[in-house]
């Protein structure tokens, strides 16, 4: 009885590292990155790289490539329909 008392009480701690050295990293690392939307600082952040994106897209020849072209040009003329 003794040795199951033992090979439970490990085999519960080695699914507790495992679930703190897996799943839960995971989990802190998201609600970090859902607490740095909420702060204003981390609105401007993400507003900054918006800004750096756009301005490195300006100065590309073409932003879209011709599949893409195709593809919104179709969607505008879609929702140009169902606008009239």
């Amino acid at each position: 009885m003794k040795i199951f008392i033992y090979k439970t009480l490990f085999v519960f701690f080695c699914l507790f590292l495992f679930y703190k050295f897996t799943i839960d990293a995971k989990i802190k690392e998201y609600e970090k990155k859902f607490e740095l939307l909420q702060s204003d600082y981390g609105r401007e952040i993400i507003r900054e790289k918006v800004r750096e994106e756009i301005r490195k897209s300006l100065t590309k020849d073409t932003i879209l490539n011709p599949e893409d072209k195709e593809l919104f040009k179709k969607l505008i003329n879609k929702l140009k329909n169902e606008l009239n």
